[in-house]
């Protein structure tokens, strides 16, 4: 028996839930109440997890370093639609629908503000504001009359199609420019991080379409091929949990907006990008703290090899005090003075060796105290470079 036929888990074969009867307008292609009776459709709720998660941790980048406020908005209306999501896929019912469709809707609005109000005059942006609000509110009043689940769909569509694009020309266009005037150098690099976070986004919100769609179309073929499969390895089939997942991650475009208005607020030297494709969660993070961390392993470096130096000091005085020791002492000593000159390298000078061991105690004293000093100063940077090192973990923490 193969390890996928031994943790088979059959499904459930009564349907009857806690929620009893649908009343949404839709339904998705999972199975109602297959896994659990408390819950309508598991996966489409459990999915929906990658929301609350991602949008967490984004409010707490943009609460952390100060980003703009409106941030703060479109992260909390991406935490209510995984939300109001979860809530209408466990239960099936019209008002947890209306929960998870028309936060979309504002949510989209906000990130239209963003996109078309940045940099323009307090008029202007009002406007911008009550024309969103327009169309927030007829979307809203038309969908509960309607109740077409297609026209909502267009509707989201077009919003967040116009909002990409218009981020696209700022991207191209206002960051662009500002970028090569502040740091040529860097321009580069920088816009294709900009354009790689943009494209990442885009290409994992198609990608859950795609997959939403296939799901739809090729529904009945799915629901018999994950029956004979069974749990838990059937749930790599439900094509709408691939849409929660990847749509979350679309998060990367929230993100994207942010690093737009880092630049266009003249601050891409205080902050960077912290993101490897494909393998981390992009965040907008400090730089200084980086910066910190980095000055102070330089600076630690120095003291230990300042440290070492007076170290190698004291034992060759002490070296040589034990040496005069064991010589009389009325033994002519002579100390060379001086610097080196054209005519002569050195003056010598005659020194008892009681005056000699004292000069040589003296130094070694204030040796003492210099290392103890460098010691001091040593403990200071290295806890200076822990704490700073536990701080930049503590932000790049939500990678895991």
């Amino acid at each position: 028996m193969s390890l996928v036929s031994a943790l088979q888990i059959p499904y459930r074969e009564d349907r009857t839930g806690f929620w009893g009867e649908q009343t949404s307008t839709l339904n998705w292609c999972e199975e109602d109440y297959n896994i659990t009776y408390f819950c309508a459709e598991a996966v489409n709720t459990a999915t929906n997890l990658v929301f609350m998660w991602l949008g967490f941790k984004g409010l707490r980048n943009v609460i952390t370093y100060s980003h703009d406020s409106v941030f703060i908005l479109a992260f909390l209306g991406y935490m209510v639609v995984g939300l109001g999501s979860m809530a209408f896929h466990a239960s099936l019912k019209y008002s947890m629908q209306l929960a998870d469709e028309l936060p979309m809707i504002y949510t989209v609005c906000i990130m239209s503000y963003i996109a078309f109000s940045f940099g323009k005059s307090p008029k202007v942006k009002a406007s911008v504001a009550v024309a969103l609000a327009g169309i927030a509110c007829f979307i809203t009043v038309y969908y509960l009359y309607a109740k077409d689940p297609v026209f909502h769909q267009v509707a989201y569509g077009i919003l967040t199609l116009s909002s990409t694009i218009r981020g696209f020309y700022v991207t191209e266009v206002d960051v662009q420019s500002a970028l090569r005037k502040r740091v040529p150098a860097e321009a580069d690099q920088r816009m294709c991080q900009i354009r790689t976070l943009a494209v990442s986004g885009i290409l994992m919100f198609l990608g859950g379409f795609f997959l939403w769609n296939m799901d739809n179309l090729f529904c009945h073929h799915l629901v018999r091929a994950r029956n004979q499969i069974q749990l838990p390895w059937s749930i790599v089939l439900e094509g709408h949990g691939w849409w929660h997942i990847l749509t979350g991650l679309a998060y990367h475009l929230i993100l994207w907006r942010v690093w737009v208005n880092t630049c266009l607020n003249g601050k891409e030297q205080e902050f960077m990008l912290d993101w490897t494709p494909l393998r981390s969660i992009p965040q907008v993070l400090v730089r200084e703290i980086e910066s910190q961390a980095i000055a102070a392993q330089q600076q630690i470096g120095l003291v230990r090899t300042q440290l070492a130096s007076k170290q190698r000091e004291v034992r060759l005085a002490q070296l040589t005090r034990a040496e005069i020791s064991t010589l009389p002492t009325d033994t002519p000593i002579y100390e060379g003075v001086g610097k080196m000159c054209a005519s002569a390298l050195f003056l010598f000078v005659s020194l008892p060796v009681p005056a000699l061991q004292d000069k040589l105690g003296s130094q070694m004293k204030d040796m003492e105290t210099e290392i103890e000093s460098l010691g001091k100063r040593l403990h200071y940077l290295e806890t200076t470079a822990k704490n700073s090192q536990e701080h930049i973990e503590k932000m790049l923490g939500g990678r895991s």
